[in-house]
C-alpha cells in the first residue's frame, strides 16, 4: 500500500489450543505470561524499549519495540485501549501500530474462547483502517499469526495438553 490513502479490512484466525480457556485465559491476562508470548518471543534482532500492561476494562497496554535489520528496521510502538473483558470467554481491544512515530493502522480486535473437548478454540477477529504506507491487514494478519504460535508454545511449557 503506498500514497495517502486509506484501506479498510479484516481477518479472523481460529486456533483449537490443547490447553483449557482458564489456561488460555492466564495467558492473557497475567501480565509476566502476556509478555512471555507477546514480547520475549520476538527473534534477536529485536528489542524492547518499553512495555507495560493493565489488563482490565478502561485499562491498556503499550510497547516500543526497535528492529535493528532488515524490512521493517526501526521503532515499532503499539498502544492498546482494552474496552470489553468477560473473563475466560472473550477480550475486546482497540489498538493502534506505528513505525518511527507515525501510525499505520488503527483496529479494533475480538478475542473469543470457547471449550472444546477439554482444549480451547481461540478465534481473533480484527477490523482494521490501514493508513497507506502500511503493510496492511495482510502484515496485520501475519503478525498475529505468529504471536499465536509463539501463545501456543507457551501454553505447551505453562500447562498439561488435553490429551495428557
Amino acid at each position: 500500500m503506498t500514497g495517502t490513502g486509506i484501506t479498510h479490512d479484516s481477518f479472523t484466525i481460529e486456533r483449537r489450543l490443547a490447553a483449557c480457556p482458564a489456561h488460555v485465559w492466564a495467558a492473557w491476562s497475567d501480565p509476566d505470561l502476556k509478555r512471555r508470548w507477546f514480547v520475549d518471543s520476538d527473534g534477536p534482532d529485536w528489542q524492547t524499549a518499553e512495555y507495560s500492561v493493565d489488563f482490565r476494562v478502561g485499562g491498556g497496554e503499550t510497547g516500543r519495540f526497535v528492529l535493528s535489520s532488515g524490512p521493517g528496521a526501526g521503532e515499532h510502538a503499539n498502544v492498546t485501549h482494552y474496552l470489553d473483558i468477560v473473563p475466560r470467554t472473550r477480550i475486546v481491544f482497540a489498538y493502534t501500530m506505528a513505525l518511527d512515530g507515525r501510525i499505520h493502522s488503527a483496529s479494533l480486535a475480538t478475542v473469543r474462547l470457547e471449550e472444546s473437548g477439554g482444549g480451547t478454540i481461540l478465534t481473533f477477529t480484527e477490523q482494521g483502517a490501514y493508513f497507506a504506507p502500511s503493510d496492511g491487514a495482510t502484515g496485520r494478519r501475519a503478525g498475529w499469526e505468529a504471536l499465536l504460535t509463539a501463545l501456543e508454545r507457551i501454553l505447551k511449557t505453562t500447562t498439561r495438553s488435553a490429551a495428557e
